[in-house]
Parts: C-alpha cells; structure tokens; sequence
C-alpha cells in the first residue's frame, strides 16, 4: 500500500529531475615498445578527451639495444587506431568506436629482454572509455563486432557490473544485448589491448593484434508511463537483492569460462 499511495509522486518527481549527466570521455590509441618510465623513448600515445567526433592514430617503427649496450638487438612496428563519436543530451547518450592495435617484434642473437621496474612492457592499445550519471534507472542496447581481444564493459561505480565481455578466440564474436539500469554512476570501456610476454634471449619473432568494430551503445531515459514500471520493478529487485548493487553479473565468453 505504501508503495502504491508513493507511486504517482515518486514517478513525477523522478521525471521532473530525469537526466543524463555525462562527465567526461576519451578515445585513446597506444603503441610501445620498451620505454622508460619517462615516455620520452619508445612510447607513442594519442589521447582525445571529451572530443567527438574523435581519431586517435599513432604508428611506430623503432630499433633498440639491450639494457646498457648500444648495439641494436630488437625491432619493433607498432601501430594503433581508435575512433569514436559521443552524442548526448538530458535523455540519451548514442557512442559509436572501433578500435584496432597491431605490432610485429623482432631480435637478434644477441638479444637480452631489456625490462626491469623501470621500463614498459611492449604493448599496443586502442580503447574507449566514458562515465556517466542518472538519477532515474535507464534503458540501455549495445551491438559490437568483437575480433580477438576486443572487449566490451559496462559497471557502476557503486559496485555492480552490467556487462563484461571479452573475446579471446580468433573467430568474431557478434554482441547484441538490451536492459535496464537502475540510477547511479557508470563507467563504460570498449577496448582492446596486450602487453607482449617477457621474451627469451636469442632470436624472437612475435605478432600480435586485436579489435573491435561497429559498436553502438545507447542509453536512454524511457517514457514516462515506462518509467514508472522500472522504478517498481528496480525498487523490488533491489528489496529482493537487499539493495548490494550487484544486479547483474559478468557475462564472459565459452573460452574465458573454461579457462582458455
């Protein structure tokens, strides 16, 4: 009964303050290979904050030695593209990315794996990332092409993951999915990356890549007369769950669920 008597108000207040609060976003492109700490060698980064349309793009060809030695030992190609657009508004938010990163890494005979505490892992990287806040529980649909690596996440800073995927097969991986949220902060990641593993010494030769295309994720206020419906249904499921926040859970591949 008191939820009844509520209902009416509640769904009025809720819609007079309805809005989605978007607070910041970037597109991010990495290639590196073994650099220090400082950046200054090796390293080749592109990051567009809260920028859309956005294209980070960088690319590198770099030869290095062993730790101390000046003679050259390894060879690095790297490469590494992210695109993104970013529309918002009080009632929606519409976020289209692909991302892609390739590298191909060669030694010598001579070669000893230069990594210590101070220098990088060789990596590459293309990723998007975005927050969000609304006060009012929100109707979200995602559909992506996962490649190998390519990852998609959606979780609220308030502890609960929505959906976590990631592709660690070689065949594409195609993602359609809708729901609902409740009200709170989100953080949302499509991304794919590697770090290369530490490398024998002697002669090594090692490719790797991974991506991810035509992703659209959208969110978006319901009508009224819906949102009512979420705001019953989301207040019972959160009495039913004891309000911890963890309404969904991780939704992984067949590959990361047997452990491969």
């Amino acid at each position: 009964m008191v939820l009844a008597a509520c209902l009416v108000p509640c769904v009025l207040a809720a819609a007079a303050r309805a809005g989605i609060t978007v607070t910041s976003y970037q597109t991010v492109a990495l290639t590196n290979a073994f650099a220090p700490l400082s950046q200054d060698q090796y390293f080749a980064q592109q990051t567009l904050a809260n920028v859309s349309p956005a294209l980070a793009d960088v690319s590198s060809d770099w030869t290095g030695s062993n730790a101390g030695g000046s003679t050259a030992t390894w060879h690095w190609v790297g490469s590494a593209q992210a695109m993104s657009t970013t529309a918002f508004d009080a009632n929606s938010l519409t976020v289209t990315a692909a991302g892609s990163f390739v590298y191909e890494f060669n030694t010598t005979a001579e070669f000893s794996d230069p990594r210590s505490s101070t220098i990088y892992s060789p990596a590459g990287s293309a990723n998007y990332r975005g927050f969000f806040e609304t006060d009012v529980p929100l109707v979200y649909m995602i559909s992506v092409q996962l490649n190998r690596r390519g990852r998609v996440r959606l979780g609220s800073l308030e502890g609960g993951v929505v959906f976590d995927y990631l592709n660690l097969n070689p065949a594409p991986f195609f993602l359609e999915l809708s729901g609902t949220i409740p009200r709170g902060h989100y953080d949302f990641l499509a991304s794919t990356s590697l770090a290369a593993p530490n490398f024998p010494n002697g002669v090594n030769h090692f490719v790797e890549s991974g991506s991810y295309e035509n992703l659209t994720l959208t969110v978006q206020v319901p009508e009224p007369k819906t949102l009512g419906l979420l705001i019953v249904a989301m207040a019972m499921y959160c009495r039913r769950r004891h309000c911890t926040g963890h309404w969904g859970r991780d939704r992984l591949l067949p590959s990361e669920r047997d452990g491969h």
